[in-house]
């Protein structure tokens, strides 16, 4: 879960949201929306804790899984699989059965015999964390996101930034987080992946927040959307889905408008009749 109090959030001098409170619970798949350049990134970034908001506090519980814009990130150390199961801490659990295996294959006699004791260990602690049953899912993880299996065991140095993005977003999606944070996580991803992800998305348990171009994911995904408005400073909470948003947003829209309107109105007749009271006064 994270909540904010009295929230503010700036690009360098200027405001992009004040003084906001919200909450994003289990069960919220909450779609952040506004203009380029409202906030939107930078909000995701300081939920996350990746950097600190202008004011104001972020209270999180729970383990989040972040995916930020840059389509390279986290380490280019070590294979693709090996990446994705260090969320987990699983990497190096395997790291271990690989070097005792290595050791086993030039080992004799009784030499080869402490080398089996050690990997019959390292084993029972790789079952006891979920490992093998882990794996897999790691694996299934990453081939719906059109992860081929022959790059399973690839260096990550090796990949392009579509390659690395999937890969991200695959050792978030199985990292078993709380609360998912996901900016734009469709970029790179062809037709079938997108469809697999729509639906995991949409059965996640946990608190979900989506920053995305691809409406049929937020209409597919969100219960809730969070309406950064760049012009008022302040962030609109609407507790429905995405069609109900767009149909309630533009009745808000035109009541604000109509409100401006009659502001205008009334501030021209006082000026008119302050103006007149001055006339009366100067003759």
């Amino acid at each position: 879960m994270i909540s904010t109090n009295a929230l503010e959030l700036r690009a360098a001098a200027r405001l992009l949201v004040k003084d906001v409170t919200v909450r994003i619970n289990h069960g919220d798949r909450i779609g952040f929306v506004g203009r380029n350049g409202a906030g939107k990134s930078t909000l995701a970034k300081v939920l996350a804790g990746e950097t600190m908001p202008a004011g104001g506090v972020v209270n999180r519980t729970g383990k989040i899984g972040y995916l930020p814009q840059d389509p390279r990130t986290g380490e280019d150390q070590g294979t693709v699989i090996d990446r994705i199961l260090s969320v987990r801490d699983l990497d190096q659990i395997t790291k271990r059965m690989r070097a005792v295996e290595e050791e086993m294959s030039t080992s004799e006699g009784a030499a080869l015999e402490k080398a089996m004791e050690r990997y019959t260990r390292v084993e029972h602690e790789f079952s006891s964390a979920g490992g093998y049953a882990a794996s897999a899912e790691a694996e299934a993880i990453a081939s719906s996101l059109g992860v081929p299996n022959n790059l399973f065991d690839q260096d990550l140095s090796a990949l392009s930034g579509g390659q690395r993005r999937r890969i991200e977003l695959a050792r978030i999606l199985f990292s078993g987080a709380e609360t998912l944070l996901l900016d734009e996580p469709t970029n790179h991803l062809d037709a079938d992946s997108i469809i697999w992800l729509r639906e995991y998305l949409s059965k996640y348990s946990g608190g979900l927040v989506i920053i995305s171009h691809d409406v049929n994911l937020i209409e597919t995904v969100v219960n809730k959307v969070f309406y950064i408005d760049g012009n008022r400073n302040v962030i609109d909470v609407y507790n429905m889905g995405w069609k109900q948003y767009l149909l309630q947003r533009e009745q808000d829209e035109h009541r604000r408008k109509r409100e401006r309107a009659n502001a205008e109105k009334k501030a021209e007749i006082l000026q008119k009749q302050g103006e007149k009271m001055r006339a009366k006064a100067s003759k």
